[in-house]
């Protein structure tokens, strides 16, 4: 999120949610005097598609700027946080098919991560797609982090055949506004009429903001030039060197090219949240249920020590610690997968008791629909791949499914603390089902590809993360010298219907079983029996079937999957991969540090999916030969980071 442009809370919202505003604006009396402003500069309307910022009289677009600031000052001081101005221009679209402005975006002259460009733009004559009304794609500036400059090409152009048909336009009247990021995707038809279309524009920045330019230079590198407010009145050698502000880098520069299916996933990721369900609040703070929903996950005060120390003796007084979890190996389990379901039942109401009443100090009247001791062995190979967790609840968007995770000890990247990819629950909406490996899912071919983008949470013991079941998580192996002890519980809204999803056992995959449930369905079944009543034709006949639904999921290359973790904020986590690398010996390029390392071969794997955290599996059903912890390890995370960071 970049630094706050206007005053008012819901114009923030929309604009950073569609990269655009309009509104009214100027009043007939202001738009008649700016009529004659235009009057005065020009006697006779110039040729084509024309703006006063292409005039070298520095003196008369000083003027301009300054006549306009006096019409504009006191709307600007009421509508916007405090700025910096950058002058103003006229625009005019002249008579005949040579007015076209094709697709683009505006000129990057700001630190984008952290600010954003403005311009004003009102036109003094009722526009529509007869003279030449302004178009828009919403939501199109986070749609490519590519620089934009003279000198360089666009990202996009390329796919107008995919972006046009998507572009809104702006009938506006004269007087209206369109406040517009310079990084949003617009556009502008021919001008069909007799008459001029005539607009003004106003640039501005946030206070904090500083000017810059881009060039690429005759050697081929891309300079960035620190610039004054000045630079829109005396940049007109546009294309070329400017002759003033000041060099401060030169860096090799490519343009990533945007694909015909980046863009349509992104409008389409875009298109979900303009039209989601609202949530019904699973939080008491507004802002904790705004974070939830956005990013996919809170953090919040949960158990007190002594709270802790109850969960934690009561875990080391029972079998727990050596029950039977299955042939692992990687030392990673989970406790409702124990074969002895009376004890699982008791663990779960005794984490419940503990549990439930401090996380109904932070939720409405919420149900908990499982509970469960997630224990990870220190172990090199207890990795758990980034992954979603079961669909729990019927009508989700309306509903959530979700996890509470609450380690009774502090938690770090060292013992395998929880990472994140922030804003994932908002990248497809898609059921989650039973059984793993067997139901196929969009995250089975970018284990390696998501794994360096998570964000490591660290965590106090007793702090709780409750995430959205559909957001994205991991953790890394933990190195330390002892358990890593955690409690997950599932929580819904009280009036949500928990259902369990289940895949078809027909060997076609592409049906789903939808059962009504409730909270004792937990204590009988779990992934491994699911799976082998999967792999033995068997369908779960205790619980009422409400009914047979298609099973259709997305498939992302593994540049849309990255393309969608960096737009939601996340990078690239360097740190993280490189301890993986040295605990293992290993460069960042892949090649060992002791050259008498062996280095094994990379092998496709699949996942499952468990309340909390993805229990290690074989690769293929039925394959009890290939250990999920043989292959999903650190050496093959850094090759797919060798891949990424060679080519």
């Amino acid at each position: 999120m970049t630094a706050r442009i206007f005053k008012d809370d819901v114009t923030q919202v929309q604009f950073e949610r569609d990269g655009f505003i309009t509104m009214p604006f100027l009043n007939q009396e202001e738009v008649n005097a700016l009529k004659g402003l235009y009057s005065e500069v020009f006697s006779q309307a110039p040729n084509d598609f024309h703006s006063t910022s292409f005039f070298e009289d520095e003196a008369l677009k000083q003027t301009i700027s300054s006549k306009v600031e006096g019409v504009y000052g006191q709307k600007i001081e009421a509508l916007f946080a405090p700025i910096q101005k950058l002058g103003s221009s006229f625009l005019t679209k002249s008579p005949g098919e040579r007015g076209e402005l094709p697709i683009h975006a505006d000129w990057t002259v700001v630190d984008e991560s952290k600010y954003c460009s403005v311009t004003i733009w009102v036109p003094l004559i009722d526009t529509n797609e007869e003279n030449g009304a302004i178009q828009v794609l919403p939501g199109s500036h986070k749609f490519s982090d590519a620089l934009r400059a003279p000198t360089l090409p666009s990202a996009f152009l390329e796919q107008k055949e995919t972006i046009a048909p998507q572009m809104k336009m702006l009938k506006l009247k004269a007087g209206e506004a369109f406040i517009f990021s310079h990084a949003v995707w617009h556009s502008s038809l021919p001008n069909y009429t007799n008459q001029e279309r005539v607009a003004v524009t106003y640039g501005l920045i946030p206070e904090a903001a500083t000017l810059c330019l881009y060039h690429r230079s005759e050697n081929g590198k891309l300079e960035k030039w620190d610039m004054p407010l000045s630079m829109f009145q005396r940049y007109t050698n546009i294309g070329q060197r400017p002759l003033f502000g000041e060099k401060v880098a030169e860096f090799d520069y490519d343009v990533k090219k945007e694909t015909s299916n980046s863009i349509k996933q992104k409008i389409d990721f875009y298109n979900r949240q303009l039209n989601r369900k609202k949530m019904k609040p699973l939080f008491l703070d507004p802002q904790k249920q705004k974070q939830f929903e956005e990013e996919g996950y809170v953090v919040l005060p949960a158990l007190n020590a002594d709270e802790v120390k109850e969960l934690y003796d009561y875990y080391y007084s029972t079998s727990l610690k050596e029950g039977d979890y299955g042939s692992y190996g990687n030392g990673f389990k989970v406790g409702m997968d124990n074969k002895d379901k009376n004890l699982v039942n008791e663990m779960m109401e005794k984490v419940v008791s503990v549990a439930l009443p401090k996380m109904q100090q932070h939720m409405y009247d919420a149900q908990v629909f499982t509970a469960s001791y997630v224990v990870k062995e220190p172990n090199p190979l207890s990795v758990v791949p980034v992954h979603q967790d079961w669909s729990f609840v019927d009508n989700e968007g309306e509903y959530c499914s979700t996890t509470c995770w609450i380690p009774l000890m502090d938690v770090n990247e060292e013992n395998g603390a929880l990472g994140i990819v922030t804003g994932s629950n908002n990248y497809y909406d898609v059921i989650r089902a039973s059984p793993s490996p067997q139901t196929p899912h969009a995250l089975a071919d970018h284990y390696f590809t998501t794994f360096p983008y998570i964000k490591m949470v660290n965590m106090k013991a007793g702090e709780a993360i409750v995430f959205n079941n559909k957001t994205f998580h991991a953790s890394p192996p933990n190195n330390s010298n002892e358990q890593r002890v955690a409690i997950g519980l599932g929580f819904a809204q009280r009036e949500a219907k928990t259902v369990h999803y289940y895949l078809k056992p027909d060997g076609n995959k592409n049906k789903l079983l939808k059962y009504a449930i409730d909270r004792d369905f937990f204590k009988k079944y779990d992934n491994a029996r699911l799976s082998a009543m999967y792999e033995a034709g068997e369908v779960i006949t205790d619980y009422p079937l409400l009914e047979e639904i298609d099973y259709i999921y997305p498939t992302f290359t593994a540049e849309e999957m990255v393309n969608m973790m960096t737009a939601t904020g996340n990078e690239f986590n360097m740190p993280l991969c490189q301890k993986l690398a040295d605990a293992f010996g290993y460069n960042l390029d892949g090649t060992p540090k002791n050259t008498e390392a062996k280095v094994e071969e990379v092998v496709p794997v699949q996942e499952t999916i468990s309340v909390t955290e993805a229990a290690p599996v074989y690769d293929q059903p039925g394959a009890l030969d290939k250990p999920f912890w043989k292959v999903y390890t650190p050496l093959n995370i850094i090759r797919e980071i060798r891949n990424r960071i060679t080519q």
